[in-house]
């Protein structure tokens, strides 16, 4: 993206951010988190010394599972029906934006504005980690990257519901369904598939259960944080697990936001053509 092109985006960004920080939603969620965050940072004061910063990361991660999800996707999908509810993306695309233009934009903003308040918010409570557990620097690092990856996914999934919705109430609607669907319903059904589950079609189900971002990410943490050795695993393990924790990662860092992207843009295009 040239220079040009990135002081175009900077309004969308401030506009963004100010909408978002006059909101009630956006602190609603972040008191929330805190507020969970310090009582799994009080509870782990009493978890052995070696091992209870990471213990400590893990047992945050579990909680943004939960609330994670339907919070940025709640903030994201509502950011994008209120351009439409307002008519402001059909002046844009009416004046000098694509779809394709102001979608990626708009995402770039939310993202921007999500990641900065999500990193600040972890980064107040490193103080309280660093005061009542042994802090380590890099476990910190590798918890903050699973939690942007982990946002970053979500809130492409809430634009792509902002832009399918047609009302406020269908958008609540699909937002609370597609929380269960990823927080409940996916592991019930990967739990239904392992009695059918062989040495040989093992790979597949291995595809299957890493291209899921929630099983990605916390496998790739626990192996981080030195939770889960990829030394001395059996034959079966090894063949479910087949690539690095990483390479996984890389992988829904980049499939998962462009498909939700794409289906955006797709969806947003057939609309305009009704309209």
């Amino acid at each position: 993206m040239s220079f040009r092109e990135e002081l175009k985006v900077m309004p969308y960004i401030w506009k963004e951010w100010l909408e978002q920080v006059r909101g009630k939603g956006l602190w609603l969620g972040l008191a929330m988190v805190m507020v969970a965050s310090l009582f799994l940072i009080a509870e782990a004061r009493s978890f052995p010394a070696d091992v209870g910063f990471e213990a400590l990361l893990l047992s945050l991660f579990d909680m943004n599972i939960y609330l994670l999800p339907l919070f940025t996707m709640f903030i994201a999908s509502f950011s994008i029906f209120q351009e439409k509810e307002l008519k402001t993306d059909m002046i844009l695309l009416t004046k000098r934006e694509s779809i394709v233009s102001f979608l990626f934009k708009k995402s770039i903003a939310i993202q921007f504005s999500m990641l900065a308040t999500f990193i600040g918010v972890y980064s107040i409570l490193s103080f309280f980690m660093i005061g009542f557990l042994s802090f380590h620097l890099t476990s910190f690092i590798h918890f903050l990257i699973v939690i942007i990856v982990f946002i970053a996914i979500f809130n492409q999934l809430g634009i792509f519901l902002g832009s399918i919705s047609q009302t406020k109430m269908q958008l609540i609607g699909v937002n609370i369904l597609i929380w269960f669907l990823v927080v409940f319903f996916i592991d019930i059904v990967f739990i239904q598939m392992l009695s059918v589950v062989t040495f040989d079609n093992l790979r597949f189900f291995s595809w299957l259960y890493f291209l899921n971002p929630m099983h990605t990410l916390r496998f790739y943490l626990e192996v981080e944080l030195g939770m889960f050795s990829m030394s001395h695993m059996s034959r079966l393990m090894e063949n479910f697990v087949f690539m690095n924790p990483r390479i996984f990662l890389l992988i829904n860092v980049f499939i998962w936001p462009i498909i939700f992207f794409g289906l955006s843009v797709l969806f947003r295009k057939r609309g305009g053509g009704r309209d």
